[in-house]
């Protein structure tokens, strides 16, 4: 009777342990996951958010350009403007939205950012990024509705003037933005380690107290938990993985092309800065051809929007084919293409441009059947003719010997000319 009282006492005893021991558990477990969960959430949120912040530092570029083709298409070769209209008006739109965005941490994927004390200072502090980007974009559609020269080269002075320092502050923002998410990776990882000591604490405490009354049952118990632990590390680690995979692609979507796999506008605007600065310390000569698919809206009119892709794809074949290992191709939108040639005399880079419009000019695209042939119009600058300061200054000698070549007929190359 009394060992049957003892036995029913220590069971009940043990019950009791193990019971407060699972709780114990279950809530931690609960925890980790839920903070993991949230931390990785908030982390997918930033990575987002970087990814608009460099979108919206390529469309106060774009908006610059497309002012500065605008002006070309109105005042000077008095030619067709819907389309560059209707795509000054997208940059526009986009860049609106991705700064409102950005200033109130109100993403378009239904979450809320909030945002840190830095970024807050460069939205509304001493840099007040928001209300300039808002004026640019105030003067950018005033450009829009202007129909006379000497106001829009007003207005378009304005947008040069300040394009640089609020490309720069951009730049800040979206540094500031990466910094904040490499800081959150951080956290993730101390909370990891965090959840780990906690959970070994525990399990010794139960080893303390609960194993000689119930050895068995704290052996069982311990490797359940163990399996818990490790299966909690396996998702932290999948999920960490899936990120670094996540924030790569975000890299790669970020520098290339995603038709033609080509280098983007963010990584010529790069890339040239580099061989401006080379020229200058170095006197390394290079160009820079800015090339265009003469009547390209026709292609799409004509065979349809996946023809054009095609020969989109094909032409940039083409253009790798017929540089060097050296060079680099860009697609800067539409059917627009940059080539860049380092170290290559001027007589040389002029025989390879037209050996290109001739190899365009003769080769045969076939879509689903049907065959057709494309030309295209060229604008060429290079070092030797002369030098340029800046970025925006070897931009607009070559779009403006683009837009000769356009307006002389196509189908040609035309050497830059001094601003």
């Amino acid at each position: 009777m009394m060992a049957d009282k003892t036995r029913s006492s220590l069971h009940t005893l043990i019950t009791k342990r193990y019971m407060l021991a699972v709780t114990l558990i279950a809530l931690l477990s609960s925890f980790a996951a839920y903070t993991l969960k949230s931390a990785l959430s908030d982390v997918d949120n930033t990575a987002y958010i970087v990814n608009i912040s460099g979108s919206q530092r390529m469309l106060s570029q774009h908006i610059a350009l497309d002012i500065h083709r605008l002006y070309q298409q109105r005042f000077v070769m008095n030619t067709e403007q819907t389309e560059t209209e209707n795509l000054l008006t997208q940059h526009i739109d986009t860049m609106k939205s991705a700064n409102h965005q950005l200033a109130s941490g109100q993403l378009n994927n239904g979450h809320q950012l909030e945002l840190s004390p830095t970024i807050r200072d460069i939205y509304f502090g001493d840099i007040d990024l928001y209300d300039r980007v808002n004026f640019y974009l105030k003067i950018a559609t005033q450009i829009l509705d202007t129909t006379s020269e000497e106001p829009f080269l007003q207005l378009m002075s304005e947008i040069d003037s300040s394009s640089e320092n609020l490309l720069i502050d951009l730049d800040k923002a979206v540094n500031q933005y990466q910094r904040e998410g490499d800081e959150r990776l951080e956290i993730i990882q101390r909370l990891e380690v965090g959840v780990w000591l906690v959970t070994l604490l525990t399990l010794m405490l139960e080893v303390i107290f609960i194993f000689s009354p119930m050895a068995k049952e704290v052996i069982k118990s311990r490797d359940a938990e163990q399996r818990l632990l490790n299966s909690l590390e396996d998702q932290v680690e999948l999920r960490t993985y899936k990120l670094e995979a996540a924030n790569k692609k975000l890299q790669e979507l970020a520098s290339k092309d995603p038709l033609t796999n080509l280098n983007n506008r963010l990584t010529l605007e790069v890339d040239i800065e580099t061989l401006i600065k080379g020229f200058y310390s170095h006197q390394c000569p290079f160009a820079i051809a800015l090339i265009d698919i003469d009547f390209f809206k026709r292609i799409n009119d004509e065979y349809g929007h996946l023809a054009g892709d095609h020969v989109l794809k094909e032409f940039a074949e083409i253009l790798q084919s017929q540089g060097r290992n050296t060079d680099k191709v860009y697609r800067v939108g539409g059917e627009e293409f940059v080539l860049l040639l380092n170290r290559v005399p001027c007589e040389r880079t002029e025989e390879m441009m037209l050996e290109l419009i001739d190899k365009t000019r003769s080769h045969q695209f076939n879509f689903e059947g049907q065959q057709f042939t494309v030309t295209i119009s060229m604008g060429l600058y290079h070092t030797d003719l002369f030098p340029v300061a800046n970025l925006r200054d070897l931009f607009f000698v070559t779009d403006k010997a683009l837009y000769e070549s356009k307006a002389n007929g196509r189908d040609r190359l035309t050497l830059a000319t001094r601003m």
